[in-house]
């Protein structure tokens, strides 16, 4: 890593340096230009996309549902492993043996996700012609969601107070943040969805929430993987292939499983801060309204001239 490359604390606990425009955090750089200097994509590769806090562990669960739909001898992972071990990161995970054996075994199509934005990931993995699914959300939520994760995340040892709401908030606008400048992180994925639509689909997870039967519809169209028709009831609103990837998916079912209270993950994180509340307009039980205003103008700023909508 270049030691010249801008840096800033983020919420008083660790380093985040600036590359190419991008936020990340200095303790995963090496990971992240291992992912992007030795990653050989497919091209049938499906990646997931996201910026943090955004509807990863559901999306990652509904994929991995709707791919392993039709297999009869898979049993279901889900229910004793959390979603970001069964669908790895790859900034976060490349390096792992367990995942480069993975990587290197699985059958296609393989289903990867990334954090990282979509103009600094490795140049063969947009050359690729691999499909990616980008899951969006309103920025109010986002950052609210941000700070309640990662203060469980720094102070899980007692060792410091949690950092302010408000202190996140300006960070977000500034576009301090892992992975951060937000907009910049949505936009990239938006705008080659909107010249590649057969290659990239973008969700807004307000979306899936509202409209869930309809939107894993569509995942799995785009996945190559659509549920049999021969489920469908004569009215043709109720799939029972929809219904049973919506059940096993629910972040009220993984919730409450054993190895989602129990286990760890990454840096020794319990599995259950990846599950909170979930839902939509949160946000409007943390912010106030000056910070709320904040954000919806820095939105309609970073937005204009886009057909882009992220004030659900």
């Amino acid at each position: 890593m270049n030691n010249n490359m801008p840096k800033v604390l983020f919420w008083n606990s660790l380093e985040i340096c600036q590359i190419d425009g991008f936020w990340y955090f200095v303790v995963g750089t090496e990971r992240i230009a291992a992912f992007r200097s030795g990653f050989r994509p497919r091209s049938d590769d499906i990646f997931l996309t996201s910026f943090i806090k955004t509807g990863t562990t559901w999306l990652k669960a509904l994929c991995y549902n709707i791919l392993k739909f039709d297999d009869d001898e898979e049993e279901d992972r889900l229910a004793k492993m959390n979603p970001h071990e069964v669908v790895p990161s790859l900034e976060i995970n490349f390096v792992e043996d367990g995942v480069q054996r993975m990587l290197l075994s699985c059958s296609p199509p393989r289903l990867l996700h990334t954090h990282v934005p979509y103009c600094y990931l490795p140049e063969a993995v947009r050359e690729s012609g691999c499909r990616f699914v980008y899951v969006a959300r309103n920025p109010k939520d986002t950052v609210v969601s941000m700070w309640h994760f990662y203060n469980k995340m720094f102070t899980r040892d007692g060792g410091s107070e949690p950092f302010p709401l408000e202190g996140a908030v300006e960070s977000f606008c500034s576009g301090a943040v892992p992975y951060g400048p937000f907009y910049e992180h949505v936009l990239g994925y938006w705008e080659e969805s909107q010249r590649r639509p057969e290659e990239v689909l973008f969700l807004k997870y307000e979306e899936l929430c509202r409209e869930p039967k309809e939107q894993v519809r569509k995942l799995a169209s785009f996945m190559g993987r659509p549920f049999p028709s021969t489920l469908t009831t004569r009215d043709g609103d109720d799939d029972e292939g929809v219904e049973k990837v919506l059940w096993r998916s629910s972040l009220g079912r993984l919730k409450e499983l054993e190895v989602n209270k129990n286990g760890v993950l990454v840096g020794q994180l319990s599995n259950a801060h990846f599950f909170r509340k979930g839902t939509v307009g949160d946000w409007k039980n943390y912010l106030t309204p000056q910070m709320a205003e904040r954000i919806d103008q820095l939105t309609q700023f970073k937005l204009q001239g886009t057909e882009l909508p992220l004030d659900d």
